[in-house]
């Protein structure tokens, strides 16, 4: 089973469990009913837990009215505004009409939801079904949270709710309950322009787009050098190597710069894919949350750590892609959820703490599948929640984009250029699927062979045949091996010998790497040539081998 079947299986896997996540059962708050805490009151607490954070009045919420015993409450962001309703008649059948009321003022608005507080499950139910079509939730007196007609919209409603709900819980069990209640709720009403819920574009940093952008350009400049770059098989290997991979040899050699190059390149359409979704998606939050150029300096700083433990835990293997940065991301955020108050604030709701852990076991079981290199995630992670530790949190005057984005996309534009730019001018990554210029000769007897530039030889004997194999990889998408035979008594003992090394052809399935031979007779030795390479150089391996044919001697 390909690598690439195991990661969409697993994707697979993954989703499948969020789904079924829906399904589970409402987290109970027993603790409610047995400190006597029913509707009203249980509203009074609940408001006083969206408007408040820790003692602090929130700048982003605010009471925006009231509605006969409903309390308006207006969030900035996905959360939009919330209809706070208590069951003042206990969750009773006269508790029905009113709903249906407030509901069908606020059915036209997508950007409420209608939070109803106070009854039993069987109450729920009817509230939820006459309040339709308005987005409802429905807090039973356990403080159990059962949501209706969500479809895709934001779940931000919901995670408001249930974490304000949380302290609540953990305030009473402390001995505590503040409350606002509904005299003091009228005069916190504050007048002023209708806010604009409608979703707006998404926020995407400038850094996450220039970043996302130059790894897209990477690959088509890949593809431009060979298509087989698509699939990332065949000369697709050579083009990123000579572009910019992780190499041992070649940085021990002195090519350092393919440590900050190999997170730009990609093996295939679907590594570009997967890593360039999750970094559009992990880096837009966390650039938001401590601003672009500390952002450039975590993903960069992530990309050389990554870059660095592959160097040092693989000797021969030929890495790149963005994984091992995106790792970082993935462990500065981790780092923010579980140990910085002062960027993400605590507690952080258990969807997002349960939401992180369960991203950290799907890359940690990806991680394991052969092919992908390990040491780079790990090296990544490592490197990002370390220096999460010494990042702060953006300025709160700051802007959402900077006013000046030309400098941070010229940074990242330099990045490329000194990491890609130089090792391809320095590799001749146009070259990469170009025939090879001739090098040294390697001697069988007296029979010469001459052998690529750059390619690497080894030489076995077996049964009168000596075979010699030369080996242009990574530089290089060909191979070729010579067969030598003995030397014979005569031409034509030596064409019975030179017919007997290359047999009649074995059908195959269809393959992508292709074998060009050419045949002959040299010193009364017999000689095949067989050039191996992708299928899409079939030209270039049939005019290969037939240059080596020539050269002979």
């Amino acid at each position: 089973m390909s690598s690439t079947v195991i990661v969409l299986a697993l994707l697979a896997a993954f989703l499948g469990l969020g789904a079924l996540s829906r399904f589970k059962a409402p987290k109970k708050r027993p603790i409610f009913r047995q400190s006597g805490i029913f509707p009203g009151r249980l509203t009074e607490g609940l408001l006083h837990a969206l408007i408040s954070d820790r003692g602090y009045v929130r700048a982003d919420t605010r009471i925006a009215g009231m509605e006969g015993g409903a309390v308006v409450v207006e969030r900035l962001g996905a959360c939009g505004r919330l209809v706070l309703s208590p069951a003042l008649g206990f969750g009773r059948e006269n508790d029905l009409p009113a709903l249906a009321a407030l509901a069908s003022r606020h059915s036209p608005d997508r950007a409420t939801t209608l939070v109803v507080v106070g009854g039993g499950e069987e109450f729920g139910r009817r509230a939820l079904q006459v309040t339709a079509p308005v987005r409802a939730l429905h807090i039973d007196d356990q403080g159990r949270v059962r949501e209706a007609r969500a479809r895709f919209r934001p779940t931000a409603p919901r995670l408001v709710v249930e974490n304000a709900l949380d302290r609540m819980a953990a305030d009473l069990r402390d001995g505590a309950f503040p409350v606002v209640d509904f005299e003091t709720a009228r005069s916190l009403v504050t007048e002023g322009p209708e806010p604009d819920f409608r979703p707006g574009p998404p926020i995407r940093g400038v850094v996450t787009t220039a970043l996302t952008a130059a790894i897209v350009l990477c690959f088509v400049a890949e593809v431009l050098i060979s298509p087989d770059s698509l699939g990332g098989s065949g000369a697709g290997l050579n083009v990123v190597y000579r572009m910019g991979a992780i190499y041992q040899p070649a940085i021990l050699a002195g090519e350092w710069q393919r440590l900050i190059a190999a997170p730009f390149l990609h093996f295939g359409l679907l590594h570009l894919a997967m890593n360039g979704w999750a970094q559009w998606s992990l880096g837009a939050p966390i650039e938001f949350l401590v601003g672009p150029w500390r952002f450039l300096a975590l993903w960069v700083g992530s990309a050389l750590g990554a870059s660095v433990t592959s160097l040092l835990f693989n000797e021969s293997s030929v890495a790149a892609g963005a994984s091992g940065a995106i790792f970082g991301l993935l462990g500065a955020f981790t780092t923010f959820v579980f140990f910085r108050k002062d960027v993400l604030p605590q507690p952080v709701p258990r969807p997002l703490r349960n939401g992180v852990l369960a991203t950290l076991l799907l890359n940690l079981m990806i991680s394991f599948i052969p092919s992908i290199d390990m040491a780079a995630h790990g090296g990544g992670f490592l490197t990002g929640a370390v220096m999460a530790f010494g990042l702060v949190k953006r300025d709160r005057a700051g802007s959402v984009s900077p006013s000046r984005p030309a400098p941070l996309r010229l940074a990242v534009a330099a990045l490329v250029l000194l990491g890609v730019g130089v090792t391809s001018i320095q590799a001749r990554a146009d070259l990469a699927t170009e025939i090879p210029n001739m090098g040294a000769e390697h001697a069988v007897a007296e029979v010469r062979l001459p052998i690529p530039a750059g390619f690497t030889v080894s030489e076995s004997r077996a049964k009168g045949l000596t075979t010699v194999e030369a080996d242009g990889a990574p530089a290089s998408p060909y191979a070729v091996t010579y067969k030598v035979s003995e030397p014979q008594a005569d031409e034509a003992a030596a064409r019975r010998v030179l017919q007997s090394l290359h047999p009649e052809p074995v059908a195959v399935k269809e393959s992508d790497w292709i074998a060009a031979s050419q045949m002959g007779i040299q010193n009364l030795r017999a000689i095949e040539i067989v050039v191996v390479a992708p299928s899409s150089c079939t030209a270039k391996a049939e005019k290969l081998a037939a240059s080596l044919a020539a050269l002979v001697r």
